[in-house]
């Protein structure tokens, strides 16, 4: 079975199907509609969409850990060559992988057997990546909320030894 690369259409409110499975509409807000008649979401407006790609990109771990790398690594002297790749590798990385996901309408895992069939393992590790990812992040933060909620107490549980499963 293969999916079918939607279709932008013009859609606020759908008064009736067009052709292709685009529809008319009474207000000029653009949705995208696959050719079996399927509604897909939208952005808002650019704001929504560049919000969204900011969320996407700068993470926890930019925020935690960029200021540590950046004093470890020489300071100021890691920005030149941050920048640099940044430039390079970072952006048109990103820039592509909008612009194919936007373009087709699929997710990795689909897209990159459409591209070419020999690549399709990386659609694929990249979803594994994410859901890896994902769970080591969550697990970061969940100690963090632990942590921050445990420092509320009166005694602190890290400030002695005196628990039964330490060793004398």
């Amino acid at each position: 079975m293969t999916r079918k690369v939607g279709i932008i259409t013009p859609v606020a409110e759908v008064t009736k199907p067009g052709k292709n499975g685009s529809a008319t509409t009474k207000e000029g807000a653009i949705s995208t509609q696959n050719t079996d008649g399927e509604a897909r979401g939208n952005w808002g407006s650019q704001c929504e969409f560049f919000l969204s790609c900011l969320g996407f990109a700068v993470g926890f771990g930019n925020v935690w850990r960029f200021p540590y790398l950046c004093y470890k690594n020489g300071g100021a002297a890691f920005l030149i060559p941050y920048f640099v790749m940044l430039m390079v590798a970072g952006l048109p990385l990103f820039f592509m992988e909008l612009a194919l996901g936007q373009y087709t309408s699929l997710g990795p895992n689909l897209l990159f057997p459409k591209l070419s069939p020999i690549m399709g393992g990386i659609g694929w590790g990249m979803m594994v990546t994410t859901a890896l990812v994902s769970i080591f992040y969550n697990m970061v933060f969940a100690w963090s909320l632990f942590y921050t909620f445990a420092s509320f107490t009166s005694e602190l549980p890290w400030a002695s030894c005196d628990h039964y499963y330490n060793s004398p």
